[in-house]
């Protein structure tokens, strides 16, 4: 099989799996992996994290495996970024590669990596493990505890340091984002602390995304929703990165099995404490990037484009759903945009003994807050759905109720609701396209199945 031919989508579901996960192919990432270790050391079973397959321009696949020693022995685990794309330019780029991954085996961080990028230009193949990534070149200075644990000492995170922190990523993916968890030893404490790093491209973005997670926190606290967040403990200008307390807790995903009266009254809690978020003052507003329904449905679409390619009869169908979605919703009632989190789902709501956790609000943004009701709704389905969970409409019911407190809603709030469902439905895509990965054998029926109730859902929301 062709690589043209599964990069341009003409090789079907069958040519992307059988890049992701064929022999021929696993035998080809091993063999190459292996020359990028040095001697004495063997990559492990790889495991498929994440996929993506842009028609025409490029695959992205990304692994984590263990590295073993000479005894068979897991040392150092490790995360692999791969590429198939249609033109690769190595020379181009090759002497600024190599000027980072020399500063990498300078700072310690390739005790057992050779090299930590590869390219097979004949075949259209990138390999990269960590922490190489020319668009965050300060990941290498992150991933160096000696000047982690500087940056800790000039922010008074930890001043006094009897132990370098023991620096894991948690998060690889070159180009987009990262996320590093520090373990810091305290002589204090047996437990020590553990602060997690998210970096991000430029200073101007991280200090906005400090400011508005700071902003946020602030009218938790203030507000007695029942909800708090996880403040951000300091923020590194020089180093694009902003340092965030382990938040304890398990997300509400992991545990919408428990009994339906525990998990009636927490969605309650949250519906009220959305409300809160949604009616805060202009203040958190401030830096806030804007964002529409039009715009939301634009982002699903081009990330439908695989399933044009693999599965034409589906792409119709998300087709229609955005097309009835964007008439329908421009024919609803508007109101000013507002705060909204943009990314409120089960797994950012951490529960514990002292009450609910809203972590991560790096997608906080200017919209019109029907967005955060539709996408909780659609994730709570995701999530029920995936894990056989009977009562996702009731889960839905307590939601809403809690959102719109006792009695009927007024006005604004009823019309608020009415744009949730379309949200609901327009998310529910999204999740389908975002979130069924592609290298499973059941992804053409359940991708299908979510865009089918999507389609069930907007029915539902037009005609009620």
């Amino acid at each position: 099989m062709k690589y043209e031919d599964i990069l341009s989508g003409n090789a079907r579901l069958a040519g992307i799996q059988s890049l992701l996960n064929g022999q021929a192919s696993r035998r080809l990432l091993r063999t190459e992996v292996q020359t990028m270790l040095r001697n004495g050391y063997h990559a492990g079973p790889f495991h498929l994290t994440r996929a993506k397959f842009k028609p025409g321009r490029k695959l992205s696949a990304y692994f984590t495996f263990p590295v073993l020693n000479t005894v068979g022995k897991p040392e150092y685990p490790f995360h692999l970024a791969v590429t198939w794309q249609k033109d690769l330019y190595g020379n181009n780029h090759s002497n600024g590669w190599d000027q980072l991954q020399d500063e990498a085996n300078l700072s310690g961080l390739m005790p057992v990596q050779r090299e930590l990028w590869r390219e097979l230009l004949d075949r259209g193949i990138k390999l990269t493990v960590w922490p190489f990534d020319p668009k965050f070149p300060h990941l290498v200075r992150l991933g160096t505890p000696s000047h982690v644990a500087g940056v800790f000492a000039s922010l008074g995170i930890a001043p006094d340091l009897k132990q370098l922190p023991v620096v894991t990523p948690i998060r690889y993916r070159p180009g987009e984002r990262h996320v590093l968890r520090y373990e810091i030893s305290s002589p204090e404490t047996a437990a020590g602390r553990r602060l997690y790093g998210k970096l991000y491209s430029n200073e101007q973005d991280a200090i906005r995304a400090f400011g508005i997670a700071n902003r946020v926190v602030d009218w938790l606290d203030a507000s007695d929703s029942g909800l708090q967040g996880n403040r951000p403990e300091a923020m590194s200008r020089e180093d694009g990165v902003i340092f965030y307390p382990h938040a304890h807790g398990i997300p509400l995903s992991h545990q919408l099995h428990r009994s339906p009266r525990w998990l009636a009254g927490q969605l309650k809690i949250i519906g009220r404490a959305l409300a809160t978020l949604h009616n805060g003052p202009e203040t958190l507003q401030s830096e806030l990037n804007q964002n529409t329904f039009t715009n939301e449905a634009k982002v699903v679409k081009r990330a439908s484009e695989h399933i044009q390619v693999l599965l034409p009869e589906t792409y119709d169908k998300i087709l229609e759903i955005l097309d009835s979605l964007q008439g329908h919703y421009s024919n609803l009632p508007q109101e000013n945009s507002t705060f909204t989190h943009s990314d409120f789902k089960a797994d950012h709501l951490l529960s514990t003994p002292q009450g609910l956790t809203l972590i991560d609000f790096d997608t906080c943004k200017l919209a019109d807050p029907a967005l955060d009701i539709g996408k909780f709704l659609a994730d709570l389905e995701w999530w029920f759905t995936l894990q056989e969970i009977a009562g996702v409409e009731e889960a839905h019911a307590e939601v809403l109720k809690g959102y719109s407190g006792e009695g009927e809603p007024d006005r604004t709030v009823y019309e608020r609701l009415v744009r949730a469902r379309l949200f609901h439905a327009l998310i529910l895509v999204k999740i389908a396209l975002r979130r069924v990965p592609i290298y499973k054998k059941d992804w053409a029926e359940r991708t299908d199945r979510m865009i089918r109730r999507a389609a069930q859902v907007l029915h539902k929301a037009i005609n009620v």
